[in-house]
């Protein structure tokens, strides 16, 4: 079912820059309760996995996010961002793309909106979850955490949207 295969330095290189974005894009939002946001991480999370597979996901959601929590002071919750982020790469891009890249088949039609949506909304019901976990744990209470719900919901809403308008242009130039 998966074709094995190790990363190559090229494989390393994509994912140190494809985690910078994710930072970066991260940073693009708007506060919501306590320790929860809505940004633009989850809809580069979700492009990069629908367009690149879950390996290149994984990475850039795992790093990426760990790596803003630590750098603008969420320092808390960045071993569970590397966690939960890179889960919810992974599982976007895998149900989406597979492992790896691979190039859109001609035939292949429409049929990939339908596994692009559903691994979104696996991946968001994973970060949904995990997240509870996390702001109970990092606040102590669980009236926080599940406070933090609607904007974590919004934020996963509007990435599955983001990524819906980014990914059927981008999909077509992925050619590796």
């Amino acid at each position: 079912m998966f074709k094995k295969r190790s990363l190559a330095v090229r494989d390393i290189v994509f994912s140190g820059v494809l985690a910078a974005m994710c930072a970066i894009a991260t940073s693009f939002k708007i506060p919501f309760g306590v320790g929860a946001m809505v940004h633009l991480g989850t809809a580069f999370l979700y492009t990069v996995g629908i367009c690149f597979g879950g390996v290149y996901a994984g990475l850039a959601g795992a790093i990426g996010s760990a790596f803003y929590d630590l750098i603008m002071g969420f320092s808390p919750y960045t071993l569970w961002s590397f966690v939960i982020k890179g889960i919810a790469g992974l599982i976007v891009g895998v149900v989406a793309k597979g492992m790896w890249p691979a190039p859109v088949r001609p035939g292949e039609g429409r049929n990939w909106i339908w596994r692009a949506v559903l691994g979104c909304v696996l991946a968001a019901a994973w970060t949904l979850g995990g997240y509870i976990v996390a702001w109970w744990q990092v606040t102590g209470s669980l009236a926080i955490a599940f406070a933090n719900m609607p904007g974590s919901l919004l934020t996963s809403g509007v990435g599955l949207i983001i990524a819906m308008i980014l990914s059927p242009k981008l999909r077509k130039n992925v050619n590796q």
